[in-house]
């Protein structure tokens, strides 16, 4: 834009910032459920008011109900949510583990087809603190 000014956007940047402090996280009965979607235990949280439309799940959802009327695959098909799945799991385990994890070895794909991850089963904090 030339010398002296500057431009800035990010559609990502919540108008709404949330401060968690170590008193009221450690209030909370399960510290462990209220902060499992948090980015950090403790600190500034973003709160996206509108997150469908953010991220776009209002596209998908009506991409999918109008293919499923029509007969057709959906721009997202089932395979694409499992592969998504699949990598989300595969996050999980390579976090509970502090390592990478090679999706190419067939150990880990058949370890991932049963893997439930701690924070599922109720033991996330087992890693998070």
């Amino acid at each position: 834009m030339g010398p002296g000014y500057a431009f800035e956007i990010n559609t990502l940047q919540s108008p709404l910032n949330l401060f968690i402090g170590d008193v009221a996280a450690e209030a909370v009965a399960n510290a462990e459920l209220a902060l499992e979607k948090a980015t950090a235990s403790r600190g500034l949280l973003a709160v996206q008011y509108n997150e469908p439309d953010l991220y776009g799940y209002t596209d998908e959802n009506i991409d999918a109900a109008q293919a499923f009327r029509e007969g057709r695959d959906g721009m997202l098909t089932w395979r694409y949510g499992l592969e998504i799945t699949r990598l989300v799991m595969a996050a999980y385990l390579s976090a509970e583990r502090k390592q990478t994890i090679d999706l190419t070895d067939p150990a880990i794909q058949a370890e991932l087809e049963t893997y439930i991850p701690l924070i599922q089963q109720g033991r996330g904090a087992e890693i998070l603190y």
